[in-house]
Formats: C-alpha cells, sequence, structure tokens
C-alpha cells in the first residue's frame, strides 16, 4: 500500500513538473521501430493479449470520463476512434447514443474481434493505418484513447486530422500515465487548446491522464 501510495505522488509531481518525468516514471510501452510490420507488430500484441486487461471494468473508468466528456461537447457525436483496438471504448460510448462512430485500427486480429463484438447497426470498423488514415466524410468528435503516443508527431497527426472535423468538433486524448504519455502531454499543452483535463486514478496505483482538446 505504501508503495501505491508513492507511484500517485511521483504521477502527481511529474504532472506538475514534466521534467521530472523521465527520473520518476517508466516510459510505458515501447514505440515500434521504424520500418517494423505495424500489421504484425500490432497483431502480435492483441494475440499474446496485450490490451485484454482493458475489457474489466475498473480498467475503464478513464473511458468512461472520456465518452462522457465527449457526450457533454457534442451530445450523438458522428465519433471516429483511431486505435480502437478490439472495440472496448465503444463500450464506454454506446450509452450516450452516437449518431455514427467508425473504429480504425492498424491490426486485422483486433478490427475481427470488434466486428464480432460490437454488433450495434451504428458502429463500423476498418483496418488502417491511424497515423495515415483518409476517414470518408467528417465527425464530431475524434478519439484516440492509448493511441496517440504511436502515431507519431501529435501535432501532426491532429493537423492530419482536423480536416475531418465538424465545425465545432473535438479531439479525445487518454493515455496511461508514465514519462513518455506526460511529455506528450506537456506538447499538446503548448500547441493545442486544451477543453477538459483530469487524471483517472488505479486503484492499484498508476493512473489515466484524459484530456479533450478544441477541434
Amino acid at each position: 500500500m505504501a508503495y501505491l501510495r508513492w507511484r500517485r505522488v511521483l504521477e502527481l509531481v511529474s504532472i506538475d513538473r514534466p521534467a521530472l518525468s523521465p527520473l520518476l516514471l517508466r516510459t510505458g510501452r515501447k514505440t515500434p521501430d521504424a520500418g517494423a510490420n505495424l500489421t504484425e507488430t500490432w497483431d502480435t500484441v492483441y494475440e499474446e493479449g496485450g490490451y485484454e486487461h482493458l475489457s474489466r471494468s475498473d480498467q475503464r473508468h478513464h473511458h468512461r470520463l472520456l465518452a462522457a466528456l465527449i457526450a457533454e461537447a457534442r451530445p450523438q457525436a458522428r465519433v471516429l476512434e483511431v486505435g480502437c483496438g478490439e472495440g472496448v471504448f465503444y463500450e464506454s460510448l454506446r450509452g450516450h447514443r452516437p449518431a455514427a462512430y467508425l473504429g480504425v485500427d492498424v491490426s486485422p486480429l483486433a478490427i475481427d474481434r470488434a466486428r464480432r463484438s460490437v454488433t450495434d447497426p451504428v458502429a463500423t470498423f476498418s483496418v488502417g493505418d491511424g497515423a495515415a488514415f483518409q476517414p470518408p466524410g467528417e465527425f464530431d468528435a475524434i478519439v484516440f484513447p492509448e493511441c496517440l503516443e504511436y502515431l507519431g508527431e501529435p501535432s501532426d497527426v491532429l493537423a492530419h486530422y482536423r480536416r475531418f472535423l465538424a465545425p465545432g468538433g473535438v479531439f479525445g486524448v487518454s493515455m496511461w500515465m508514465n514519462a513518455g504519455s506526460i511529455a506528450l502531454l506537456r506538447k499538446l499543452r503548448a500547441l493545442e487548446t486544451i477543453r477538459d483535463q483530469a487524471v483517472v486514478l488505479s486503484q492499484w496505483g498508476g493512473g489515466w491522464t484524459v484530456v479533450t482538446i478544441e477541434g
């Protein structure tokens, strides 16, 4: 218990003092090497159950918060989720009755599982590279749950997707707190207009940062 309390102190200090985060926190899951086969890399992650924990209720409080913030900003939104994986975030979004939802992921295995687990008529899934995906139309909200840190320079990623954001639309981001994600958050604060920012702590230590950004 003492370790968990100390870890939370380190995380909160790192948010307030981002320069200290490399000294205090781990860096998190390694970004795939340049030139790596992304399809094979992420298929392996899902095949090995790398994100199965997100199907547990106590692991999805940050998804519930992000879904609620999106629904508050744009009720019954048309939502694009980049890096949707096996469709776990949609389970939190479903109750807010989105008008339409498209989830995209580079892993065909994850998309196949998402299509089998989510059968709502408003929800569709597509295989694609989240760094360069070309959506078929506009969306009221574009979200990156546990994904933005893998797509490259965040300003470039948001600039790419801003073209597909409807007027008054919002971006949504959630990230596990580690040195890498805190550095990314610092970039977002400097470059973007932050609408909401919150930290969701887990009961075992650690936590997620949840952010919405004006489009």
